[in-house]
């Protein structure tokens, strides 16, 4: 097969989603198929510009000029590209699957649609999204053969508005994490992911200054982009809680170092006031880190409090930094229970699993657009 991944950020823009095509694109080209992407040709980040062409990790990367912001671009010129593909799946709900959606006449193309949380894992305007959701992505998702859920919650909610919806989570290389043999310092917490205001660093902090004054060794890694320029306030609120000392922000790391960080962690903590799923508290639980996280429905789908991990509100320090006392005070014998539940609960993410549930689609959805042009 011949796939056209349609993703608005892609390499080297650094997120959640750009995360999951690359991976996926890595696996199709393991079983033989080929993959190129479509995406914007700038950062939405920093809006540097990219080159129109690029080959990256055996993948096509072709960047289409726009119009309008991030929050919702045009770039009408991926229609030329469409009839040349054998199945097109669009990664996102924003201007690419309304103009495919919309416009399946006219390109003739299977469409496949990936929700990655939609665009409801943001607060933004929510009254707004829900008018939008229920008029022009419901007319949109006519045009879709197939609208894979990201998460059980946007299994609820596509199944609204569509009858073409199927879980497919989303997918991590489970035998690399797998293979982390934990040997954690002790008291020893990790962060992995952008920073961001979604991601709540700041409560992080404010519960690690709580969590010091009965457990004063206890310690913050703090490993990811610091996407919206936010490091250099967090580092000073570190300073004025009196933690500067206990708290590492390390930027971005390599695959290797990343791994190592997973290896020397006790603990993941995410205090994220949103997720579209939660890559990286996979990514944790499949190396063996029991996770403390907020209790929001993506983290709900994929933690079992209790039995996998805890969930806990961020936005009360003291009953966060309550819920991180309790999981470091568990027993040796309990912990190691914990972390065993933890990487069987991420096994079913493997991406062995995960990419013939989509390769499964793609061939039902191409069977079905062949029976209809014979009709």
């Amino acid at each position: 097969m011949h796939i056209i991944h349609v993703v608005p950020q892609y390499l080297p823009s650094t997120g959640g989603m750009e995360t999951y095509v690359s991976s996926l694109n890595r696996q199709l080209t393991r079983l033989g198929h080929r993959s190129d992407v479509a995406t914007l040709d700038y950062i939405f980040k920093t809006n540097e510009p990219l080159p129109h062409y690029q080959r990256l990790d055996s993948t096509n990367v072709i960047r289409l000029p726009s119009s309008g912001n991030p929050r919702y671009f045009f770039a009408p010129r991926l229609m030329e590209m469409a009839p040349r593909y054998d199945v097109i799946h669009v990664h996102g709900v924003d201007f690419f699957v309304d103009l495919l959606g919309a416009c399946k006449g006219a390109h003739g193309r299977p469409l496949v649609l990936s929700t990655h949380g939609g665009f409801f894992h943001t607060p933004w305007m929510p009254a707004l999204k829900s008018a939008f959701f229920q008029t022009v992505t419901r007319f949109s998702l006519r045009g879709v053969d197939r609208v894979i859920a990201s998460s059980p919650t946007d299994e609820q909610l596509f199944s609204r508005i569509s009858s073409r919806v199927t879980l497919v989570e989303n997918g991590i290389d489970y035998e690399n994490f797998a293979l982390v043999r934990n040997q954690p310092a002790a008291d020893s917490l990790l962060f992995i992911g952008r920073i961001s205001k979604n991601k709540r660093v700041d409560l992080l902090l404010e519960t690690l200054s709580l969590l010091r004054r009965q457990r004063p060794l206890v310690t913050l890694k703090v490993v990811g982009s610091d996407w919206e320029g936010l490091r250099a306030g967090l580092e000073q609120q570190a300073d004025e809680l009196g933690i500067a000392d206990a708290v590492e922000f390390t930027g971005v790391v390599p695959p290797d170092r990343l791994l190592a960080e997973l290896t020397s962690a006790r603990l993941f903590v995410s205090a994220s006031d949103y997720e579209a799923f939660g890559l990286f508290t996979v990514e944790a639980m499949a190396a063996g880190l029991v996770p403390v996280v907020s209790r929001i429905p993506a983290f709900m789908d994929l933690v079992e409090d209790g039995e996998t991990g805890f969930l806990t509100d961020y936005r009360d320090p003291a009953a966060a930094a309550a819920s991180i006392r309790q999981a470091l005070e568990l027993s040796d014998a309990r912990l190691v229970e914990m972390r065993d539940a933890a990487r069987r609960a991420a096994s079913r993410y493997d991406w062995s699993r995960v990419v013939n549930q989509i390769v499964d689609i793609y061939e039902e959805v191409i069977a079905q657009s062949r029976a209809y042009c014979h009709r």
